[in-house]
């Protein structure tokens, strides 16, 4: 996500600066990419996800 190849916690501090972002957000074009479950909403669930993958 912060485009070094890697997940890692610098991906999870993007996400939870954009936690709370819906598809209505007015900067919702940069967001979008945090949006790890596409369901037009950056919340919980988008973190949770991301932070599985930092552990695997």
């Amino acid at each position: 996500m912060n485009n070094d190849n890697r997940v890692s916690v610098g991906d999870l501090a993007l996400v939870a600066k954009a936690y709370g972002k819906t598809s209505s957000s007015p900067d919702w074009n940069e967001v979008k990419i945090y949006d790890i479950n596409q369901d037009e909403k950056i919340d919980m669930e988008d973190l949770i996800v991301l932070a599985r993958l930092i552990l695997q």
